[in-house]
């Protein structure tokens, strides 16, 4: 019996209620600091919120069976432009996968534990940035080049950039607890979703462009974008703010990718 998948918008409309869910329980079993700062928590007794934690998981692990194509994971980040606006074997997209996976690993790098992200939000992202930019998708992948910068690395540089600006105005993520140390970007902190996708936006750039091909450990190509980004915030998030957000973040990329490795 072939397996029965159900439209991609209902399953992660359901994956992100239960994650909401969960996300919850881990707060009220978290540490007394964590409840101070979320006045709105009910305290639960820590076994009972790991059991229903270790249940919310499983059923989540049920729900993502239900996409469509669901073989093909989701790789590490950082990674290639290509790779997320390519399709699997079954023609589901790769885009939200790949990018939930890269929110996820910063805001672990981060020293963030309990944190919530809305799947739907990035493949509405994915969905208005191929409606505004299909060409330049079409532009930035279509061929890629040694030597120095040319029209298709300036169009990887944009498409970047208007990757980064569409997630940053869909807001995936939509809480998250500080870390316990008091650690982490305090750029962070302030503007969660602009400070993740503007690092997200730079580490794909750098490895889409041929330079990136050279790179020998990819942690630091996060590494050097996570700093950049919080060097350069407010020239960033002026951007995000402009009329022309895309615009503005591209002209701010290509000013700081010559600089990362």
């Amino acid at each position: 019996m072939n397996p029965v998948h159900f439209p991609g918008p209902l399953v992660l409309a359901v994956k992100d209620q239960l994650r909401d869910v969960r996300y919850r329980i881990r707060r009220s079993a978290g540490s007394d600091r964590a409840q101070l700062a979320d006045r709105s928590a009910s305290r639960v007794p820590r076994p009972v919120a790991l059991a229903a934690d270790a249940v919310f998981s499983q059923v989540e692990a049920v729900a993502t069976a239900l996409l469509p194509g669901r073989a093909a994971e989701a790789a590490a980040f950082p990674f290639a432009a290509d790779a997320i606006f390519a399709n699997k074997a079954s023609g589901a997209p790769l885009f939200t996968p790949h990018i939930y996976r890269a929110v996820k690993t910063l805001m672990r790098r981060f020293g963030v534990r309990d944190f919530l992200i809305a799947e739907q939000a990035i493949d509405d992202a994915r969905a208005d940035l191929l409606a505004r930019h299909g060409d330049l998708v079409a532009c930035a992948l279509g061929g890629r080049r040694t030597g120095p910068p040319t029209a298709p690395d300036a169009a990887i540089i944009a498409l970047c950039a208007a990757l980064a600006a569409a997630l940053a105005a869909a807001r995936p993520i939509k809480k998250f607890s500080p870390p316990e140390g008091g650690d982490g970007p305090k750029n962070l902190f302030l503007a969660p979703n602009a400070y993740c996708f503007c690092v997200i936006g730079l580490a794909i750039a750098v490895m889409s462009l041929p330079a990136g091909a050279g790179v020998p450990d990819n942690v630091d190509v996060v590494a050097s974008a996570d700093l950049a980004v919080d060097a350069r915030f407010a020239q960033l998030t002026a951007a995000l703010r402009s009329r022309d957000p895309q615009g503005g973040l591209t002209r701010e990329f290509a000013a700081i990718l010559p600089f990362l490795p």
